[in-house]
């Protein structure tokens, strides 16, 4: 007696074959496979010598390209300031990176290989490296047009291929803002050697693009001349490209009105994802008007907060910048070695800087809360390291001098938030302060005042800007710049609004110190009244 599964089992056929053992049909058919089994084992140890082949041509370029680059870290820093240079590295090392996955068997490999495959560049830095392009091509205009030469430099520009994967990425991205520049400027260079095959490629791209920032126009005119060109080449994208035509027809009411578009006598449309022409300007070092100016005189002095014992003799140098939100910055407040000492301390514990989500971001779906609890986001970009007071005597003392400059305590201040930003670095327009009764769960009160050290001079970009009231602080090795970020009355001065501009050529090094509330009473005492 079985049970009915196992019964069931013995009705199922084992295999597609009758058993060998009871016949001679089999056997003959096995010893007629033998040649053909040679024979396919030849061509399957071709096709591993070959991979064999290309895994030691691989080597020999990784040899080639060590000696290359064995440079000092400070060398690598020097040759890896131009945004140009950045995205080859990134790119050649990224593709070699995947020809070589392709080449190894993955199952079979080592831990040991696995582990350093998963250490080099991969995808996201690619994406990483083409959206660091596309944000200095929208924020600094022609200073970032990396399609002709800058400065009499002829090295670093890009190629009409480079430009052409630029474009597709980023609409893949879907950021096709910096896809239809790219696209739109790959299909010019392409053209201008007169590359039809590449030239079309472009088109084809741009029809798709052009579609999604609203041009329809455009994407059938484009689409047109694919067809034109495919019509006696490839019947599968001939296809596509009838049905997208049917579309963009559609889409512009009708054949007689689609017609009628295709002079394309209008500029085409393309509007960024985020609209900021303010933050964009002061980046660039341009003057904005806003209609709140202040009336008070700003001025330049020596500050010793009242004498302060630590002042006395080291008073320091402070410069007014914005009366009613207390912006200032103070020059050489941070010696060399200490600098030194901030990087070393931070480089070893570098993580990808997160946003901690408020309420709003939670509910924003272009945002995404990951299951650490931070958003993922396009709103930042850098490398964040924290320093606790507890790593290093000279720590500690920094953050004496910071409390008798400010005149707060550091009761319930934060750890030294130490951020590197490479090329493209950034932070969108964003408060310090938080909403809510307890925004920052592991600090007592909410963040009362901002201080950030600039740890480098910075060739180009990188200012920290106030939008809403037109101010850039242009970092300076050893500065500071501070700001309240409460009214008196513990609300949160909208004026405080600021972002980081991306880094447009070489590295910024920074510091953070937030003071909370908790503490503070004395030093800053409440007042009713919202404007105080």
């Amino acid at each position: 007696m079985c049970s009915w599964t196992y019964c069931v089992l013995l009705l199922l056929p084992l295999a597609a074959y009758a058993q060998i053992i009871h016949s001679i049909d089999r056997m003959s058919k096995s010893v007629a496979l033998y040649p053909v089994l040679a024979e396919r084992l030849e061509s399957h140890l071709v096709e591993e010598e070959n991979r064999i082949k290309r895994i030691r041509s691989h080597i020999e370029i990784l040899k080639l390209e060590n000696k290359k680059m064995n440079m000092s870290r400070k060398e690598l820093e020097a040759e890896m300031a131009h945004p140009v240079r950045v995205y080859r590295f990134v790119s050649q090392f990224y593709s070699d990176i995947e020809d070589i996955r392709d080449s190894l068997d993955m199952s079979r490999i080592s831990e040991e290989l696995r582990e350093t495959l998963s250490q080099l560049p991969s995808q996201k830095d690619y994406i990483d490296a083409v959206g660091a392009i596309a944000r200095l091509q929208e924020v600094y205009k022609d200073e970032a047009d990396f399609t002709r030469p800058q400065a009499n430099n002829t090295i670093d520009v890009l190629t009409a291929e480079e430009v052409f994967d630029i474009g597709r990425t980023c609409s893949e991205m879907e950021n096709y803002y910096g896809a239809l520049n790219n696209l739109v400027r790959a299909k010019e260079m392409f053209e201008a050697r007169n590359d039809t095959v590449q030239a079309m490629a472009a088109y084809d791209h741009l029809a798709f693009v052009m579609f999604e920032q609203e041009n329809p126009d455009y994407a059938l005119n484009y689409t047109y001349n694919l067809i034109d060109y495919y019509k006696d080449k490839d019947d599968e994208v001939l296809t596509r490209l009838q049905d997208n035509r049917k579309l963009y027809i559609e889409e512009l009411g009708g054949e007689e009105l689609a017609n009628q578009s295709l002079s394309l006598s209008r500029p085409y449309n393309n509007e960024p994802l985020e609209q900021l022409p303010i933050y964009n300007k002061l980046c660039r070092g341009e003057s904005v008007e806003l209609e709140a100016k202040e009336s008070k005189p700003l001025q330049c002095h020596m500050h010793t907060n009242n004498n302060h014992p630590l002042l006395i003799l080291a008073p320091v140098k402070k410069e007014d910048l914005h009366i009613e939100t207390g912006l200032s910055f103070f020059h050489e407040v941070l010696s060399d070695r200490e600098i030194k000492l901030f990087q070393e301390k931070a480089s070893g514990v570098f993580e990808d800087s997160q946003l901690v989500p408020d309420d709003d971001i939670k509910k924003d779906p272009n945002f995404e809360v990951k299951d650490d609890g931070y958003a993922d986001t396009r709103v930042r970009s850098s490398n964040t390291g924290w320093v606790d007071d507890e790593m290093d005597v000279m720590v500690k003392t920094v953050s004496r001098r910071i409390a008798a400059i400010l005149d707060l305590d550091l009761k319930s201040a934060e750890s030294f938030q130490v951020l590197s930003y490479g090329i493209g670095g950034f932070y969108l327009p964003h408060f310090d302060w938080g909403d809510g009764e307890n925004p920052f769960a592991d600090f007592e009160g909410n963040r009362i005042a901002t201080w950030i050290f600039y740890l480098n001079n910075i060739k180009k970009g990188g200012a920290t800007v106030f939008p809403d009231i037109g101010a850039t602080v242009w970092p300076e090795k050893g500065g500071a710049a501070f700001w309240r970020n409460l009214h008196r009355n513990g609300e949160g001065n909208r004026l405080t609004l600021h972002a980081a501009c991306p880094v447009l050529e070489g590295y910024k090094w920074a510091s953070n110190k937030w003071f909370h509330t908790v503490g503070n009473e004395f030093s800053w005492p409440c007042d009713v009244n919202p404007e105080s």
